[in-house]
């Protein structure tokens, strides 16, 4: 026996919730589709679900501008939930900048709101049959592959590192902080302008909050 199609869409707009709803359930027949307006309230089902024995895959398509948690921080503490989860962002800043964060992050794709709905379920059916790679970019053109997009990916240790930088902090002041030398923290300053394309600190905290990566101001 087939095990049913879970589904998870969060989005903070009610139309666009109850729209997918009813594209999946007809799409997918027999699915179990859940919406919810934000990040909090859907791991609060998705942690308790993914706590029952035999648990099939769930697909959560999550939007990036949301309020509370967000960006890729919504997509770490989704992605921490563990393998059953299979995240799919989706968000109308589709620059080079997002995309590659997301796929970076290890979202299995990334679509562009005002993607016809018929490519979306497409591209769903293809996930679940095993017939797409992860890491794609589903734009308002059609399919981009992940190959050709450039990931970011940083460390736990630059996300540490770029949130200090959020706050203001020296790399002197960050070294001791972290218990580094003051070497060890440029580098990581380094590494983190490397990965986000900056080139100062200001730049890299404008990119950090453009992607929900931290919410502190300058």
């Amino acid at each position: 026996m087939c095990q049913q199609l879970k589904f998870v869409v969060i989005d903070d707009h009610p139309l666009i919730r109850e729209s997918m709803k009813v594209v999946l359930s007809d799409y997918f027949i027999d699915s179990r589709v859940e919406v919810f307006p934000s990040v909090e309230a859907a791991l609060e089902l998705l942690t308790a679900e993914l706590k029952l024995k035999e648990q099939s895959d769930w697909w959560v398509l999550m939007d990036l501008g949301l309020g509370g948690i967000s960006g890729l921080a919504a997509i770490r503490l989704m992605l921490a939930l563990g393998k059953k989860i299979n995240l799919i962002t989706m968000s109308g800043n589709d620059d080079e900048l997002h995309v590659g964060a997301c796929l970076g992050a290890g979202v299995r794709a990334f679509i562009s709101k005002g993607t016809d709905i018929d490519n979306i379920t497409d591209l769903l059916s293809s996930f679940i049959n095993k017939k797409e790679k992860d890491g794609v970019w589903l734009s308002i053109n059609g399919i981009v592959e992940g190959s050709v997009i450039p990931k970011i990916r940083l460390t736990e240790r630059q996300t540490q590192v770029l949130s200090m930088i959020c706050e203001g902090r020296s790399n002197k002041d960050i070294a001791f902080s972290l218990g580094i030398t003051e070497i060890t923290a440029k580098s990581h300053v380094g590494g983190i302008f490397k990965e986000l394309k900056v080139m100062n600190r200001t730049q890299a905290v404008l990119a950090a909050q453009k992607l929900g990566l931290v919410t502190s101001k300058i």
